[in-house]
């Protein structure tokens, strides 16, 4: 028979009951644990303010901060009539609660926070307010933009009525003086400690309204502080005033008259003293060295062109190819400037006259006969210049007489170009820009050129050109064979013309305005060739210049020509006693280029080579080709 075992029970021992004990409040207090940590996780994470929490009385407890900053405003709208005296010393002012807002960082922020400091606490905090714990927070308020611009108006009326006010050291040019008043102490409004004051005083009357006290409001005493004025910078100040007189500039380019500068200078240190010695507010006068410029610029654009130096006229004959070459070269020189010290050149002025720019063939001298050559009759412009170049004191560079006299100019005033071998220069020998003006015109059936140089006359002066023709050749003749010619006929050569041979000493005169003569200068003298009488023959007729052999022909006449004296004239050292009157000037100068017609012709003086004006007067280096240019 099997045995049958029945557990037996242990009984528990006094120690175990306790460790078992200990246990289960372990896990009670850790089940507490973690109620009360999750109630402070809650607490932190709720977006209410903490039951029984106020500001400046109003309950905001159970409140979102959007609750709570509603609530605040609509209280601070109820007292907004609220108003803060202002006083600075003899001057009452106010300012009402409507120039504030509730601060809402500073105010439900931190309502919100309160008893949210600890995490570990807020779950007690959040318990014992709602077991009935209080708290109340302070107002907080800051300016809305409008209040805050009333505030600083009300300082400034402030300031204004009581005076005051900061003033700094001025200074200003009254004629040669330099006026320099001292700056005064400001006394003002201490802005910067005046706001945190006005803003405490309404936080607090606002507040006490809010929670329904009626207590009288203080008013504001405003603080005021006291500003040095800045001193003057006296180095800044004579950077500020000094300056070097200048006189007005023509740009040679733009011909635009530049501003004139006054000098002005004084004494730094003299100035320093006598501000120093002056009173708050006082004005003291610190002389002024003014020099002025020799030209300033309203009166040297007076001076402009305001003169006409000189001028000269000639009748331009010939073809109307060689009319047109005038014409144009003198286009070319019109309205030329030359500023002080510049030397005009005619072959720079015009360029090489070629048929691009329009020349067209006239007679010119090449090798002591005439020939078509383009370009012909350009040096009547450059002789029409140099004539009137000679009416003014201006001076010669460079001048050519002709191969023979050209009769448009009087003789020894021509001047012949040919473009890379000789050229007709002079200079702007004074201190203001002169003007070249051409006008080709017609008038009375004939064609005219006028050249006028325009300056500025500073004193008067004025030239008169002579000369002195002497040393005459009479032209003689000459037989040419020309099978053009009929038998039985002769025919006087048209194209290659007669010339009358001289010298012409050229001087010029200048004077002063009173017709003293100042200066009589020698300009050379001009040496013009003969050239013959050419009759042209049929060759079948032979030469009328040689006797016949059987019955004596009729022999045309021919000139002997005068034998030239070979005692050089003699030159007066001085013109006519009686002063050469000065070129009548209209009392308003006519403006350049504006073509004002001559009445006549400026006419050569004295003996004249009476030989007809000849057609070509471009005359050519024997050295050179016809294909000239």
């Amino acid at each position: 028979m099997e045995k049958v075992h029945t557990p037996k029970r242990v009984a528990a021992q006094p120690g175990q009951r306790g460790k078992i004990a200990l246990i289960a409040a372990g896990c009670a207090a850790a089940v507490l644990l973690a109620a009360y940590l999750g109630l402070c996780a809650w607490v932190g994470g709720s977006p209410n303010i903490l039951k029984g929490v106020s500001v400046a009385g109003v309950p905001v407890g159970g409140l979102t901060r959007e609750q709570a900053l509603e609530t605040l405003e609509d209280n601070l709208g109820q007292v907004s009539s609220v108003a803060l005296p202002l006083e600075y010393g003899p001057w009452e002012g106010e300012i009402t609660a409507a120039a504030v807002r509730v601060d809402d960082q500073a105010t439900v922020a931190q309502a919100w926070q309160t008893g949210r400091e600890n995490f570990l606490l807020q779950g007690a905090s959040y318990l014992s307010h709602q077991l009935g714990a209080e708290d109340e927070i302070g107002l907080t308020l800051a300016w809305t933009d409008a209040g805050k611009t009333e505030l600083e108006a009300k300082m400034d009326e402030a300031d204004l009525q009581v005076g005051g006010a900061l003033t700094n050291a001025t200074y200003a040019v009254e004629g040669d003086k330099l006026m320099l008043t001292k700056g005064v102490t400001g006394v003002t409004i201490d802005r910067e400690a005046a706001e945190p004051m006005v803003m405490t005083a309404m936080t607090e009357a606002v507040s006490e309204a809010m929670q329904g006290v009626s207590n009288p409001v203080e008013p504001v005493v405003l603080p005021a502080h006291e500003t040095t004025p800045q001193e003057p910078d006296f180095d800044a100040m004579y950077q500020e005033l000094h300056a070097e007189a200048k006189s007005a500039e023509i740009d040679p380019e733009t011909l635009e008259v530049s501003d004139h500068v006054v000098g002005v200078d004084f004494d730094v240190n003299q100035a320093k003293t006598l501000f120093d010695a002056a009173a708050e507010g006082e004005t003291v006068e610190i002389p002024l060295t003014i020099t002025q410029p020799e030209e300033t610029r309203e009166g040297l654009e007076g001076k402009l062109f305001r003169d006409l130096l000189g001028e000269g006229t000639s009748r331009v004959g010939g073809s109307a190819n060689r009319k047109s070459n005038v014409k144009l070269s003198a286009q070319a020189c019109n309205g030329v400037v030359l500023m002080p010290g510049e030397v005009f050149s005619y072959n720079n002025t015009t360029g090489s006259r070629t048929a691009d720019k329009g020349y067209l063939g006239a007679p010119v001298y090449s090798g002591g006969a005439s020939v078509e050559g383009i370009g012909g009759g350009i040096c009547q412009t450059s002789s029409t210049i140099y004539y009137a170049v000679l009416h003014t004191p201006l001076e010669i560079v460079e001048r050519h007489a002709h191969m023979y006299a050209v009769g448009y100019v009087p003789d020894g005033m021509d001047a012949t170009v040919w473009y890379g071998a000789s050229d007709f220069r002079f200079k702007n020998n004074t201190n203001y820009p002169v003007k070249v003006v051409t006008e080709s015109y017609d008038k009375n059936g004939s064609r005219f050129l006028t050249v006028k140089i325009y300056g500025t006359n500073e004193d008067g002066r004025y030239a008169v050109p002579e000369r002195i023709q002497y040393d005459w050749i009479t032209p003689t003749t000459q037989y040419k064979a020309d099978s053009s010619v009929p038998r039985g006929t002769t025919r006087v050569d048209s194209v290659q013309n007669a010339y009358t041979g001289l010298k012409a000493q050229t001087y010029r005169y200048i004077y002063a305005a009173d017709g003293t003569l100042l200066e009589k200068q020698d300009m050379g003298v001009s040496s013009y060739k003969m050239r013959p009488r050419t009759i042209l023959y049929n060759p079948a007729d032979g030469d009328p210049s040689q006797p016949a052999s059987t019955t004596e022909p009729e022999v045309p006449e021919t000139t002997t020509p005068e034998t030239p004296s070979t005692t050089e004239p003699t030159v007066p050292e001085t013109p006519d006693t009686t002063t050469p009157s000065r070129p009548e000037t209209p009392d308003t100068t006519p403006d350049p280029g504006t073509g004002e017609q001559p009445s006549t012709p400026t006419e050569p003086q004295g003996q004249e080579n009476t030989q007809p004006a000849p057609e070509e007067e471009t005359e050519m280096p024997p050295w050179l080709q016809v294909d000239k240019d």
